[in-house]
């Protein structure tokens, strides 16, 4: 990878400075009955304790009583690649005792509609990210006591560093916190940046199984490889399916 392409990945991570949620869309793929889209969510900094089953929860809530699409049952927390398009490692801080730090992640949902709706995959996609941004501008009112109660039971670590860095944050000067935050992030211009690579992010175990599990397949779609691997310009550039295993986490 070029001192530029790296140049240009960072600036573009760097707009995590900002209040505004990025996302990344991929490239379509198509198995025999859907078409499917992979969209990796990245949040400001500032509301990095904002997570995947979180944001989950709360949508699966807004459908309740209608069937929930397949884009938020699949929402998920997805570990990153080291470089963008590069070789197959975790993006990793190193700590000051000279151990790696836990894998960095980005929320990642899956969009799929029915071959005879494709016309209207973008149209549903602008939905789905409509929705996200609706729900929770909409209701913050409510949602950071949620938040609150939420991480409570699911993640107790992210309470106690709070509370630990900032005697003075009680329970009330946290909900205002959050209420601040989700405020400022899900009303804040949002930014799309379309036909990324799989790999721009991907490990190749996880795309992997998006090929075999979504699509349905198990070699490359020679026809979308520039979609899944994006600097690749030779065939021996591209890892073997068979032989790509899972990422071992240390």
């Amino acid at each position: 990878m070029s001192s530029l392409d790296l140049k240009q990945f960072k600036k573009q991570l760097g707009i995590r400075k900002t209040d505004s949620i990025v996302y990344f869309l991929s490239g379509l793929f198509e198995s025999s009955d859907c078409i499917y889209r992979v969209v990796f969510m990245q949040l400001p900094n500032h509301i990095w304790y904002l997570k995947a089953p979180f944001i989950k929860m709360i949508l699966e809530n807004e459908f309740d009583g209608n069937e929930v699409p397949y884009w938020v049952t699949s929402l998920r927390e997805t570990f990153i690649r080291k470089q963008p398009h590069g070789p197959n490692q975790l993006d990793r801080t190193t700590k000051n005792n000279g151990e790696l730090g836990y894998p960095k992640s980005i929320i990642t949902f899956t969009h799929k509609v029915s071959r005879t709706a494709s016309s209207l995959e973008r149209h549903s996609l602008s939905y789905a990210i409509a929705k996200i941004h609706n729900t929770f501008a909409n209701n913050v009112s409510r949602l950071n006591e949620v938040l609150h109660s939420w991480l409570c039971e699911n993640q107790r670590g992210i309470i106690r560093y709070f509370t630990e860095k900032w005697h003075y944050l009680d329970q009330e000067a946290l909900l205002i916190k959050f209420k601040k935050d989700i405020n400022k992030t899900f009303k804040a211009r949002r930014v799309i940046n379309t036909d990324i690579a799989l790999d721009y992010f991907l490990l190749d175990w996880d795309i992997k199984k998006f090929v075999k599990n979504d699509i349905g397949l198990n070699h490359w779609p020679k026809s979308k490889l520039h979609y899944i691997y994006g600097r690749s310009r030779e065939g021996s550039e591209i890892p073997e399916f068979g032989r790509i295993q899972k990422h071992t986490i240390k």
